[in-house]
Protein backbone atom coordinates (compact mmCIF):
# COMPACT_ATOMS: atom_id res chain seq x y z
CA UNK A 1 0.00 0.00 0.00
CA UNK A 2 2.76 2.07 -0.89
CA UNK A 3 0.96 4.06 -4.06
CA UNK A 4 2.45 2.12 -6.38
CA UNK A 5 -0.19 0.09 -8.90
CA UNK A 6 -0.28 -3.95 -8.74
CA UNK A 7 1.29 -5.63 -11.37
CA UNK A 8 1.17 -9.14 -13.10
CA UNK A 9 4.36 -9.87 -11.09
CA UNK A 10 2.91 -9.03 -8.17
CA UNK A 11 -0.12 -11.00 -8.52
CA UNK A 12 2.27 -14.21 -9.14
CA UNK A 13 2.94 -14.07 -5.55
CA UNK A 14 -0.29 -15.39 -4.62
CA UNK A 15 0.05 -18.49 -7.15
CA UNK A 16 -1.35 -21.68 -4.76
CA UNK A 17 -3.56 -19.02 -2.41
CA UNK A 18 -6.25 -18.58 -4.85
CA UNK A 19 -9.57 -20.01 -2.08
CA UNK A 20 -7.31 -17.96 0.47
CA UNK A 21 -7.17 -14.89 -1.74
CA UNK A 22 -10.98 -14.91 -3.11
CA UNK A 23 -11.76 -15.48 0.81
CA UNK A 24 -10.13 -11.83 1.55
CA UNK A 25 -11.10 -9.87 -1.12
CA UNK A 26 -14.94 -10.77 -0.01
CA UNK A 27 -14.47 -10.46 3.90
CA UNK A 28 -12.46 -8.44 6.01
CA UNK A 29 -10.47 -11.19 7.87
CA UNK A 30 -6.98 -10.50 9.66
CA UNK A 31 -3.98 -11.75 7.50
CA UNK A 32 -0.80 -11.81 8.41
CA UNK A 33 1.71 -11.89 5.35
CA UNK A 34 5.39 -13.46 5.15
CA UNK A 35 7.81 -12.64 2.98
CA UNK A 36 10.48 -10.27 2.27
CA UNK A 37 9.54 -6.80 2.76
CA UNK A 38 9.23 -6.44 -1.54
CA UNK A 39 6.79 -9.38 -1.59
CA UNK A 40 4.51 -8.04 1.47
CA UNK A 41 4.65 -4.55 -0.42
CA UNK A 42 3.39 -6.28 -3.16
CA UNK A 43 1.07 -8.62 -2.30
CA UNK A 44 -0.92 -5.28 -0.12
CA UNK A 45 -0.56 -3.14 -3.31
CA UNK A 46 -2.60 -6.00 -4.44
CA UNK A 47 -4.91 -5.72 -2.09
CA UNK A 48 -5.45 -2.06 -1.42
CA UNK A 49 -8.31 -1.79 -3.41
CA UNK A 50 -10.56 -4.39 -1.67
CA UNK A 51 -9.35 -2.92 2.36
CA UNK A 52 -12.43 -1.22 3.82
CA UNK A 53 -11.94 2.95 4.34
CA UNK A 54 -10.45 4.49 6.37
CA UNK A 55 -7.30 2.66 7.17
CA UNK A 56 -4.48 3.30 9.46
CA UNK A 57 -1.20 2.71 8.75
CA UNK A 58 2.16 1.66 11.46
CA UNK A 59 5.72 0.40 10.30
CA UNK A 60 8.54 0.30 12.71
CA UNK A 61 10.46 2.42 13.88
CA UNK A 62 7.00 4.59 14.61
CA UNK A 63 5.33 4.34 18.08
CA UNK A 64 2.52 2.65 17.82
CA UNK A 65 -0.35 4.72 17.61
CA UNK A 66 -3.64 2.62 17.83
CA UNK A 67 -6.69 4.10 15.89
CA UNK A 68 -9.51 5.26 17.13
CA UNK A 69 -13.09 3.15 16.59
CA UNK A 70 -13.89 4.56 13.13
CA UNK A 71 -10.75 3.23 11.50
CA UNK A 72 -12.31 -0.33 8.79
CA UNK A 73 -8.27 -1.62 8.64
CA UNK A 74 -5.11 -1.17 10.21
CA UNK A 75 -2.07 -2.26 7.87
CA UNK A 76 0.67 -3.18 10.67
CA UNK A 77 4.06 -3.75 8.85
CA UNK A 78 7.20 -5.88 10.77
CA UNK A 79 5.32 -7.54 13.62
CA UNK A 80 8.21 -8.84 14.81
CA UNK A 81 9.27 -5.33 15.27
CA UNK A 82 6.33 -5.19 18.36
CA UNK A 83 7.59 -4.87 21.97
CA UNK A 84 5.84 -7.23 24.19
CA UNK A 85 4.87 -3.85 25.90
CA UNK A 86 3.11 -2.83 21.81
CA UNK A 87 1.70 -6.88 21.72
CA UNK A 88 0.04 -6.36 24.72
CA UNK A 89 -1.64 -2.92 23.60
CA UNK A 90 -2.40 -3.97 20.32
CA UNK A 91 -3.99 -7.14 21.79
CA UNK A 92 -6.30 -4.96 23.91
CA UNK A 93 -6.95 -2.65 21.32
CA UNK A 94 -8.22 -5.36 19.44
CA UNK A 95 -10.58 -6.75 22.13
CA UNK A 96 -11.83 -2.93 22.54
CA UNK A 97 -11.97 0.03 20.02
CA UNK A 98 -10.71 -2.22 17.33
CA UNK A 99 -13.09 -5.40 17.33
CA UNK A 100 -14.37 -4.26 14.69
CA UNK A 101 -11.02 -3.58 12.95
CA UNK A 102 -9.28 -6.03 9.80
CA UNK A 103 -5.89 -6.27 10.80
CA UNK A 104 -3.53 -6.97 7.62
CA UNK A 105 0.13 -7.86 9.41
CA UNK A 106 3.48 -8.07 7.61
CA UNK A 107 5.98 -10.01 8.69
CA UNK A 108 9.58 -10.55 7.15
CA UNK A 109 10.19 -13.43 9.51
CA UNK A 110 8.51 -16.67 10.45
CA UNK A 111 6.24 -14.96 13.46
CA UNK A 112 5.27 -18.73 14.61
CA UNK A 113 9.09 -19.04 15.39
CA UNK A 114 8.71 -16.09 17.90
CA UNK A 115 5.68 -17.26 19.57
CA UNK A 116 8.11 -19.97 20.09
CA UNK A 117 10.83 -18.66 21.48
CA UNK A 118 8.55 -16.84 24.57
CA UNK A 119 9.02 -13.78 22.02
CA UNK A 120 5.66 -12.72 20.77
CA UNK A 121 2.43 -12.96 22.45
CA UNK A 122 0.48 -16.24 21.32
CA UNK A 123 -2.81 -15.04 21.80
CA UNK A 124 -2.08 -12.10 19.20
CA UNK A 125 -0.21 -14.37 17.00
CA UNK A 126 -3.58 -16.20 16.74
CA UNK A 127 -5.50 -13.20 15.90
CA UNK A 128 -3.25 -11.24 13.63
CA UNK A 129 -3.15 -15.05 11.09
CA UNK A 130 -6.69 -15.86 10.56
CA UNK A 131 -5.11 -16.01 6.95
CA UNK A 132 -1.87 -17.18 6.97
CA UNK A 133 0.18 -16.33 3.22
CA UNK A 134 3.63 -17.02 3.23
CA UNK A 135 4.81 -14.99 0.16
CA UNK A 136 7.94 -15.31 -2.34
CA UNK A 137 8.43 -14.12 -5.94
CA UNK A 138 8.69 -17.20 -7.96
CA UNK A 139 12.29 -16.40 -8.80
CA UNK A 140 13.37 -16.48 -4.84
CA UNK A 141 12.65 -18.98 -1.87
CA UNK A 142 10.53 -18.20 0.67
CA UNK A 143 10.90 -17.58 4.24
CA UNK A 144 11.66 -20.73 6.02
CA UNK A 145 9.15 -22.12 8.07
Amino acid sequence: MDGRPATDEDASLLDGYHAEWRILREQPHNVLFEGTVADTDAVLRLLQPHVREPIARHGPPDTLDLPGGDTRALVLRDAPALSRHDQRRLLAWMDGRGSHTQVITTASRPLFALVAAGLFEPVLYYRLNVLLLRVSAPWRPGPSS
